[in-house]
C-alpha cells in the first residue's frame, strides 16, 4: 500500500512539471508571435530637389584641323624635312619636289619677257618717229609736195596697233614668268600652320601626286568628338551646354566639355543627328581617332519632390509608396514624373519630409506595424 502511494506521488509530480514545462514553451511562443508582428524596414524622407537625367553616348575624337597636304603639281620628292610627331609652325618646309627643269622653265620665261619688253620698245620708238616723218608728210601734202597715196602710207607707219601687239606680248610673257615662277615655289611645299604631322606618306625619290596625301598636318588643341544622337535627344541639347569626356585609351577620366555644333537636320542614311562636342587636351594625350565616352544632361526638373526609386511599389498598375506614421505602414497612391534611375519625381500623393519605405516596401501593407532599422528618419 505504501509502495502504490509513493508511485502515485512520483507520477502526480512529472504531471505537474509537464504542465509547467508546457506552460512555458507557450509564453515563449507567444512573444515570439508578437515580435514577428513587427516588419523591419528602412527609410528616407521624401525631399524638394533638382533631378538631372545624364545620358551616355559613344564617339570618335577628330580635329577641326586635319589638313592632307599634296603638292599643287606632280613631281619627284627631292627631300622630306618632318617625320609623325613633329610639331611644326606656319611657313615651315614640309617636304621639296625636284626643281631643275621647273628653274629651267623660270629661266626661259625670264628670257622671253626680256625679249617682249625688247620688241616693245623698239616698236614704240619706230612708231614715235613714224608719228614725227608724218607730220612733215602732212606738211608736204597740204604744200602739193607730195601725192596722197604717200600720205596714207606715212599715216599707215604711225599706227599704234602694232604697239598695243607688243604690250600683249609683253604682259604675256610676264605672265609666263610668273606661272613658271609659282611652279617653282610649288615645288616647296610649306605648312599653313601650326600643328602636329599625323602621317608622312612619301620618301625621297616617290612621285607625289595629288592622288594621295603627302603629310598630314593636325592640330592637337583643336579637338572634338563626333557624336550621333536620336531625335527624342537632340532637343534636350544646346549649344555651349557642358559635357563630361572619358577616353580610355588616353588614360583621361572626365574631361571638360562643350557642345560645339548641333546639325539641324538628321543624317538620311542613319536618322540621327550630328554633333561636335570640343574637348580639352592640355597634356596632348588625345589624338584623332581614339574611341571616348560623352556624358550629356539630357533632362533635368528643378526643384521637384523626389524619392528613392526603390521606394516606387506598383499595385493594380498604379504606383505607389508606404510612409511610416505611428510605427505603422500608410499605403499612398502617387502620381510619378521623370525617373533618373536613381530617384523618381512625384508629383502627386506625398508630401516633403513623409518618411517614405525604401527597403521592406514588398513586405509590408496597409495597417501592417513596422520597425525602422536603417535609413534616416529624419
Amino acid at each position: 500500500m505504501k509502495k502504490q502511494k509513493t508511485v502515485r506521488l512520483l507520477v502526480a509530480t512529472l504531471g505537474v512539471g509537464l504542465v509547467l514545462l508546457t506552460g512555458g514553451c507557450g509564453s515563449q511562443k507567444t512573444a515570439a508571435t508578437v515580435e514577428e508582428k513587427y516588419i523591419p524596414v528602412e527609410v528616407l524622407p521624401a525631399a524638394v530637389q533638382t533631378l538631372v537625367v545624364t545620358t551616355n553616348f559613344s564617339g570618335k575624337v577628330d580635329s577641326n584641323q586635319n589638313l592632307n597636304l599634296v603638292p599643287k603639281m606632280p613631281g619627284k620628292v627631292s627631300s622630306v624635312q618632318v617625320k609623325v610627331g613633329d610639331v611644326v609652325n606656319a611657313g615651315m618646309v614640309l617636304f621639296t619636289l625636284e626643281s631643275s627643269d621647273l628653274q629651267k622653265a623660270v629661266d626661259m620665261a625670264s628670257i622671253g619677257v626680256r625679249t617682249a619688253e625688247t620688241n616693245y620698245q623698239q616698236t614704240k620708238e619706230q612708231i614715235d618717229l613714224a608719228k614725227m616723218n608724218l607730220e612733215r608728210q602732212k606738211q608736204l601734202y597740204e604744200a602739193g609736195a607730195i601725192p596722197k597715196a604717200q600720205l596714207e602710207t606715212s599715216e599707215n607707219q604711225a599706227s599704234e596697233t602694232p604697239l598695243q601687239l607688243a604690250q600683249i606680248q609683253w604682259d604675256q610673257a610676264k605672265l609666263s614668268l610668273q606661272q613658271a615662277q609659282d611652279a617653282l615655289n610649288n615645288a616647296v611645299v610649306t605648312a599653313p600652320l601650326e600643328g602636329t604631322v599625323t602621317a608622312v606618306n612619301i620618301k625621297p625619290g616617290e612621285m607625289a601626286s595629288s592622288a594621295q596625301p603627302a603629310v598630314t598636318l593636325t592640330q592637337l588643341n583643336s579637338l572634338y568628338v563626333a557624336l550621333n544622337v536620336p531625335e527624342n535627344i537632340v532637343n534636350w541639347l544646346q549649344l555651349g551646354q557642358d559635357a563630361k569626356v572619358t577616353i580610355t585609351s588616353a588614360d583621361a577620366q572626365d574631361i571638360n566639355g562643350k557642345i560645339a555644333s548641333l546639325a539641324p537636320a538628321a543624317d538620311a542614311r542613319t536618322m540621327l543627328y550630328a554633333v561636335k562636342v570640343a574637348v580639352d587636351n592640355p597634356e596632348g594625350k588625345i589624338k584623332p581617332g581614339m574611341f571616348a565616352k560623352v556624358g550629356m544632361m539630357t533632362q533635368s526638373r528643378p526643384k521637384v519632390l523626389a524619392v528613392n526609386s526603390e521606394a516606387i511599389v506598383t499595385k493594380n498598375g498604379k504606383p505607389l509608396v508606404y510612409v511610416i506614421e505611428n510605427e505603422t505602414a500608410v499605403e499612398k497612391e502617387v502620381t510619378t514624373g521623370l525617373d533618373t534611375g536613381s530617384l523618381v519625381e512625384v508629383s502627386k500623393g506625398l508630401q516633403a519630409e513623409e518618411q517614405v519605405v525604401i527597403k521592406g516596401q514588398t513586405l509590408v501593407e496597409q495597417g501592417s506595424k513596422v520597425k525602422i532599422v536603417g535609413g534616416s528618419a529624419s
